[in-house]
């Protein structure tokens, strides 16, 4: 991890993401750059071009003002930090430009956790959109002596799906490692929830079957990542209920997903599982999209 974009919440005076962002840096070696955005509709202002200019560049001021004076109780002047206000209103759109541009390795923001069809905020449009590793922080205090959880997808023969499942394991790995901390896999059995309410299966029977036929990867993954048989969990149910689950049970700080990379109304009408978990869970979460 080279280099973190922290996203200023000029709503949360708590600024977890700004200490999330700092804590990862102390702890990576990486480098902070902090944005703050700033916008106002100036319609009612008059026609003027250099009055609208001048307002613009008073808010921008003011702003950015504010974000120095939350980097100064921060206490962060021994970090390589650089510290900007841009004026914008889609911050996604920018957000997803400037790290595609400047190879950003993570966004780092606090996370709002509601949606409607008809409104998507700015969490959803990054999981979707966003070229970097997007972690969406929760308001609770970091505790380093808990593991970060890594959700995999071990039921796929697909080379797309094994190769993202590497991918996460591997950023879940350096970070538990950065943060002198366990790593924990999870994986979710699918179980159709109407077969089982129906008792057309036998869900214990049909949980042991699944578990059994999965032990070679699980062993595999033990014996890559040399972890024990205690830190992979797997779980009958859908995903986006068992990982919160897990999570809450192992105390996990963060978890780390893999998202399905579609955007537009494909990503509305299927549903990323990132998306269903950040909506159930009560932890920071790390979202990464497949490789292109």
């Amino acid at each position: 991890m080279n280099r973190i974009l922290i996203i200023m919440d000029p709503a949360h005076q708590e600024q977890v993401a700004l200490m999330r962002g700092i804590e990862l840096a102390r702890t990576t070696g990486a480098r902070l750059e902090v944005v703050a955005f700033a916008h106002e509709y100036l319609d009612s202002l008059p026609g003027d071009k250099v009055v609208r200019d001048n307002a613009r560049q008073t808010l921008i001021e003011h702003r950015q003002k504010w974000l120095e004076q939350m980097l100064a109780l921060a206490d962060c002047t021994d970090l390589d930090i650089q510290a900007h206000t841009v004026w914008e209103k889609r911050i996604h759109h920018w957000i997803n430009q400037h790290c595609q541009q400047q190879r950003i390795d993570t966004v780092v923001k606090t996370g709002h956790r509601s949606e409607t069809f008809l409104y998507t905020p700015t969490d959803w449009h990054l999981i979707r959109e966003c070229p970097a590793p997007v972690m969406l922080v929760s308001d609770h205090k970091w505790r380093r002596a808990h593991p970060i959880l890594a959700a995999v997808d071990l039921s796929s023969d697909k080379p797309a799906k094994k190769a993202l499942n590497v991918k996460i394991i591997d950023k879940a790995w350096h970070l538990a490692k950065a943060l002198d901390t366990e790593l924990h896999l999870v994986h979710a059995l699918h179980v159709s929830e109407v077969l089982a309410d129906l008792e057309i299966i036998d869900l214990p029977a049909h949980t042991r079957q699944r578990e059994q036929a999965l032990q070679p990867a699980v062993d595999h993954l033990c014996n890559t990542w040399h972890l024990s048989r205690e830190q992979v969990h797997l779980a009958a149910g859908p995903a986006h209920k068992v990982i919160p689950r897990v999570a809450n049970r192992i105390k996990a700080d963060m978890v780390v997903i893999g998202t399905t990379g579609k955007t537009g109304l494909a990503a509305k009408v299927i549903g990323n599982t990132a998306e269903k978990v950040l909506s159930h869970l009560r932890t920071d979460l790390l979202t990464l999209r497949p490789d292109e």
